[in-house]
């Protein structure tokens, strides 16, 4: 039986400090909801935006240009910055790639130019070296599996013996590439250096490239190959310095 003084403690009005610590607690409730929602606003609107490129981009056959090419004159007038035009079936991924004067632009930019937490694929900026010999292409792991998230599907070496091959365009032709080396890395690693010239200093970087695969693909990379890395983070959680990497040489 409830006594009178159990009574008066329960009728009793809250304290000021825990109302005080009650608003607290659902104002950053309410922004963290609000941050969420902005954030899924956001990469629904990335999404949109490179379904709409995926259709600007697809070119129209005619007996002039066969089908198969991409319109870099379309995307060009979006954005000056396209590069190229990553494909990867494997990965159902079809996105363009920017080149910037820096490592940084792109990071939270989407290709239109608007702020996005997607970003947008990038190659590595120039640090001199041979023209187009290493290159780097950077993306965004990200929660909603788009942009580089799929990369890590290559830790599967089943996976990786399906899907040993993709295509880049750029605006000379396709280039088809055969992976050679998957791997996990940081973003200290010499593999990020793209001021590289032929001869027997690049051969033998090749080689280390191959020697660091986390499985052996059986394949290598020819001396003087012109090679493409695909970098992105190991996790969408925040990993860190830490990176997943698969490298791969141009075939044809």
């Amino acid at each position: 039986m409830m006594t009178e003084e159990t009574r008066a403690r329960l009728l009793r009005p809250p304290s000021r400090l825990w109302l005080v610590l009650s608003t607290a607690l659902l104002l950053a409730g309410l922004g963290f909801l609000g941050a969420f929602g902005y954030a899924q606003y956001q990469y629904c609107k990335s999404s949109r935006l490179y379904t709409e490129l995926r259709q600007v981009a697809a070119h129209v056959a005619s007996e002039e240009e066969p089908a198969g090419e991409i319109d870099f004159a379309a995307l060009q007038a979006i954005n000056p910055d396209t590069a190229a035009w990553l494909e990867m079936p494997g990965l159902d991924l079809s996105l363009p790639v920017v080149q910037a004067t820096d490592n940084q632009t792109y990071l939270h930019r989407g290709f239109d130019g608007g702020d996005s937490p997607a970003g947008c694929l990038f190659f590595a900026a120039s640090a001199g070296g041979e023209a187009g010999l290493y290159r780097v292409i950077y993306g965004h792991n990200l929660h909603d599996g788009s942009m580089f998230s799929g990369l890590l599907r290559y830790t599967d070496e089943d996976f990786y013996r399906e899907y040993p091959y993709f295509t880049l365009y750029t605006p000379e032709g396709a280039e088809t590439y055969r992976i050679f080396s998957c791997h996990t890395a940081t973003d200290q690693e010499a593999l990020y250096r793209t001021d590289r010239t032929a001869g027997e200093e690049y051969d033998a970087f090749l080689q280390g490239l191959r020697e660091a695969s986390e499985y052996d693909t059986g394949i290598k990379a020819p001396d003087g190959a012109q090679v493409l890395t695909l970098s992105t983070c190991w996790s969408a959680y925040g990993s860190g310095l830490a990176r997943y990497v698969v490298h791969a040489y141009r075939e044809a």
